[in-house]
């Protein structure tokens, strides 16, 4: 083992939790319809929608930011109870979006971020900014909207 071998090593050992939105009771002004097509991003399971599900899109404020970081913004949900992720890794159906991963700090502070490119990079980017101590978790954001992803941090 050559002495750039163990960051890289240490790296990809540092275990991840991907987060969902927590369940909650969809607000009075939800925009429910059954989705035709299938293909939007559901964060109560971090998955796509499938064709006939019926979703709801959303204001969320996710947890976390604080201050001016804070900010509430349109996400989709499924309109009737959701089981929540199936898997424990990164969204599957999320790896073919570039996304943005924002970093916080344990003040709520945005402190960094990558743009993260489609494909297979999302937990090596994640764990590169969760190398640092100061960074408490990550936040993906859609590069095109902006809207919130899913929450990321150390396991």
């Amino acid at each position: 083992m050559t002495s750039t071998d163990a960051p890289t090593r240490t790296l990809r050992a540092l275990p991840l939790v991907f987060e969902p939105l927590a369940p909650n009771p969809l607000p009075s002004d939800a925009r429910i319809r059954v989705d035709d097509e299938g293909g939007a991003p559901l964060r109560c399971c971090l998955r796509d929608s499938r064709p006939g599900e019926r979703i709801a899109l959303i204001a969320v404020t996710p947890a976390g930011p604080r201050g001016a970081y804070r900010e509430t913004g349109p996400v989709f949900v499924h309109a009737d109870p959701c089981p929540g992720p199936d898997s424990v890794g990164y969204p599957e159906d999320f790896r073919r979006r570039d996304q943005v991963f924002r970093a916080y700090d344990w003040t709520g502070s945005i402190v960094g971020g990558a743009v993260v490119p489609a494909g297979r990079g999302q937990e090596d980017a994640a764990r590169e900014l969760l190398r640092d101590p100061s960074v408490a978790f990550l936040q993906a954001r859609n590069v095109v909207f902006g809207c919130y992803m899913l929450t990321i941090r150390r396991a």
